[in-house]
């Protein structure tokens, strides 16, 4: 039986075919949160508000399970399911413009303290990038999550963004029997629009990284709202 998209979550996704480490840091399955009983598949990509839909929101109401809070019962998901049995969960991603995304990470992160300006932090050889992979979980691509190397997509069921989020939110909720809840901004926080810290070298730079991005969830250097840097 072709099991292309479980096998390739049992490899750690991108990072996992490229080293062939399965505990790596930016494992793909760090970003799978399933509900078994329900047949929901949550694609979490991080800085895009994950916080509030799966910390806040979903968790407290039981059956949801993470490599990284259930290590035992994951483990025996993502070692058993198959392509086919996958096909029958209901699976959402909430995505987030790229150059929004990766100033939101550099933030929120250590990285701030050794590089004060966004720029220079994305030009320094090894810090955000490495053989053309994300070297942060934080980083990696989202497309990565629903899709594989070659293009072919999961059955992805609905996308979200978190620049629409209030909208997209009520939407799922309603195509996926998710009972809804308001959204609340764990991490709302008011800063300079992320095109601020750009330069014409850096914004190529997260163009050509996150070009896969841009291309599948249609994004572009400028959308987003100017008051919200999640």
């Amino acid at each position: 039986m072709d099991n292309r998209f479980t096998d390739y979550y049992r490899a750690g996704g991108t990072q996992g075919l490229t080293t062939g480490k399965r505990e790596y840091i930016n494992d793909i399955q760090r970003s799978l949160i399933v509900n078994p009983i329900q047949k929901l598949v949550y694609y979490k990509p991080g800085k895009c508000a994950g916080t509030s839909i799966f910390r806040h929101i979903l968790q407290p109401r039981g059956g949801w399970i993470t490599q990284k809070d259930n290590p035992k019962e994951f483990g025996q998901w993502i070692d058993n399911i198959t392509d086919e049995q996958i096909r029958e969960y209901f699976s959402f991603i909430f995505v987030r413009n790229p150059f929004s995304r990766l100033v939101s990470f550099w933030n929120d992160s250590e990285h701030k303290q050794t590089y004060p300006e966004f720029k220079d932090w994305v030009k320094a050889e090894g810090t955000v990038f490495n053989s053309d992979i994300p070297t942060e979980l934080h980083c990696q691509t989202q497309s990565s999550l629903i899709e594989l190397p070659d293009g072919s997509k999961s059955n992805i069921n609905f996308i979200g963004k978190v620049e629409n989020i209030d909208k997209d939110w009520a939407n799922l909720c309603t195509a996926s029997n998710i009972n809804y809840e308001p959204m609340v901004y764990i991490k709302k926080k008011n800063h300079k629009f992320y095109t601020d810290y750009y330069d014409d070298e850096t914004k190529n730079i997260v163009r050509e990284y996150y070009q896969r991005d841009i291309q599948v969830f249609d994004y572009k250097f400028g959308d987003g709202h100017r008051w919200n840097l999640m």
